[in-house]
């Protein structure tokens, strides 16, 4: 026997996403991000009939709803501000080539430590993994359950 009392997993909705379809294409009236063929995609030539918009990254900023963030600490972390700056700006030019939506919002230094908001999950988790990577330490990513958001901490000392 089958059982049918399976847990179904709701879809995780992002209310900067609108549920109809933009014009196609569209373009954004703040960054000049384009929605084309369903996607949204930096385009050398704006096509004529596009429609005006403000894309979701755009809206996110505004409205200062981050989809992510990202804690840095430690003393390495003061000695080598810089060079980890420069690291996360290059994972955000390498993420935006691909996804125009990943954006940082703000980076803030509070006591000794970066606070890095980002418009959606995937550039934070991005910087956290890049850092990591590029500097070892210790790593933590905490997605809520049911929400399309994610914390990153990274800590070293030595």
């Amino acid at each position: 026997m089958k059982r049918m009392d399976k847990l179904i997993q709701e879809y995780i909705h992002d209310p900067y996403f609108t549920k109809e379809k933009y014009h196609d294409p569209s373009v954004c009236e703040r960054c000049g991000v384009v929605f084309h063929n369903g996607i949204f995609e930096w385009m050398k030539e704006v096509p004529k009939n596009a429609e005006k918009i403000v894309c979701p990254a755009c809206r996110r900023i505004e409205d200062n709803y981050e989809g992510g963030i990202v804690y840095l600490e430690g003393q390495f972390l003061e000695k080598h501000k810089d060079e980890i700056l420069h690291r996360i700006k290059n994972v955000e030019e390498e993420e935006m080539e691909y996804r125009p939506l990943e954006r940082i919002i703000d980076i803030k230094e509070e006591n000794g430590k970066f606070v890095i908001r980002t418009t959606y999950e995937h550039l934070a988790r991005r910087i956290g993994e890049a850092v990591h990577k590029a500097y070892k330490g210790e790593l933590k990513l905490n997605y809520p359950e049911g929400k399309k958001y994610v914390r990153v901490y990274w800590h070293r000392d030595q």
